[in-house]
């Protein structure tokens, strides 16, 4: 698509210099010739590397403010969640996860209900309206084969300080655990604008790895992500403003490449600050870096904070630099035994509460707040095994 002559002639480069390693290993009166060839390939894939990086200017990167995360504004997970593709600081899904990276919930066992929205306040006086709106259900289903995400999210904004407008999403994706430690997942993705910007859609996929390092000196349950996002056809033609005063183009970026780290820095039975960092370049024209910070207090009480740096958002003086926060509760609540929850074998669940503040833009704030409800108790023991007279 972008320079294919270019891009044939690094191929093609790389075969030479191989051949050209061989030859020189064959002895020295061959050295001098391979040294003369190799500078002037060498030159030559330089050149081509500069026109192939280059190329990508054509296509300029214009999202509209806050267009980037459209699909992180519906739960105080995904706000104050730093955008982990490793899990977080201290390690929790939810149907929501799918979206920084689809292998998140490949060890998922209980289904997994999700209700959550966010109030936008909007205190610009040069706006008619100050109050916009995002709303999130899912769900997360396992099987013995894989486990399925389904999430549907709504957000209304209609702010001159974030101008991405009206839309609906709809998220599906497949994870699957392939060791004990590795993950793999793949996600699909379907959305629409509407309303004053005009009416655009949006279909793209995203892939996802996960690795559980384990333990590394201090650092306890060391875990990597790793997810392309953003596979297909992104918002184009919502003549929308985007960052730099101009239409927007393309958003959120395609192929987002993103690339995460997280572990628990100290953790006892009854505490524990786990802390996450995750890198991000849109459509390879930004740099995005986030870290968050958690805290887990008697496996009840969570505090989160998190904060991110877009290059290209604090380039054009539109990204404010205020953390996120965020707290949430988690209770375990019996079921009667004649209710339909205790007849699937329900009888205990858990059921956590939170809520988020983050200032997205100068004149921006969101206040975020859900419910997610784990049906059953998690499996903590392995199975026993007896043999046949024991």
């Amino acid at each position: 698509m972008l320079y294919k002559k270019e891009r044939k002639v690094l191929m093609t480069n790389a075969l030479i210099f191989d051949i050209l390693f061989y030859i020189k290993r064959m002895g020295k009166p061959l050295s001098f010739l391979a040294e003369r060839l190799g500078g002037f390939f060498m030159k030559k894939t330089l050149c081509a590397m500069l026109a192939f990086f280059g190329a990508a200017g054509i296509f300029a990167y214009n999202p509209p403010a806050g267009g980037q995360n459209i699909l992180r504004l519906s739960e105080p997970q995904l706000v104050t969640g730093a955008n982990s593709c490793a899990g977080g600081g201290i390690f929790g899904v939810t149907p929501a996860s799918i979206i920084n990276n689809p292998a998140l919930t490949a060890w998922e066992q209980r289904i997994t209900l999700d209700a959550a929205g966010t109030i936008f306040v909007n205190t610009n006086s040069e706006d008619d309206k100050k109050l916009g709106s995002a709303l999130e259900g899912g769900l997360l289903l396992p099987s013995r084969w894989c486990v399925s995400s389904f999430l549907f999210q709504g957000v209304w904004t209609e702010f001159s300080d974030m101008p991405i407008g009206d839309s609906l999403s709809f998220t599906g994706g497949f994870s699957k655990d392939i060791t004990d430690e590795v993950s793999v997942g793949i996600a699909g993705n379907f959305a629409v604008t509407y309303g004053e910007i005009k009416s655009d859609w949006m279909a793209s996929g995203s892939l996802g790895a996960y690795y559980n390092f384990g333990d590394l000196g201090f650092l306890k349950s060391l875990r990597f992500g790793l997810a392309l996002t953003n596979l297909g056809r992104v918002f184009n033609e919502n003549e929308t403003l985007g960052i730099k005063g101009s239409e927007a183009e393309k958003w959120p970026g395609f192929c987002t490449l993103r690339a995460g780290l997280a572990g628990s820095l100290v953790k006892t039975d009854s505490f524990e600050l786990g802390a996450s960092m995750d890198f991000a370049a849109p459509t390879f024209q930004n740099f995005v870096f986030d870290t968050g910070v958690q805290i887990l207090v008697m496996d009840f009480l969570k505090i989160s904070s998190s904060w991110e740096f877009d290059l290209m958002e604090f380039k054009e003086e539109s990204k404010n630099i205020m953390p996120s926060v965020g707290v949430s509760f988690k209770f375990n609540f019996n079921s009667s035994k004649d209710s339909y929850l205790a007849k699937k074998g329900w009888e205990q669940s858990e059921m956590t509460v939170s809520g988020s503040w983050k200032q997205m833009y100068e004149n921006v704030n969101a206040i975020s707040a859900g419910l997610l409800m784990n049906l059953g108790l998690k499996d903590t023991k392995a199975p026993e095994v007896s043999l046949w007279g024991e």
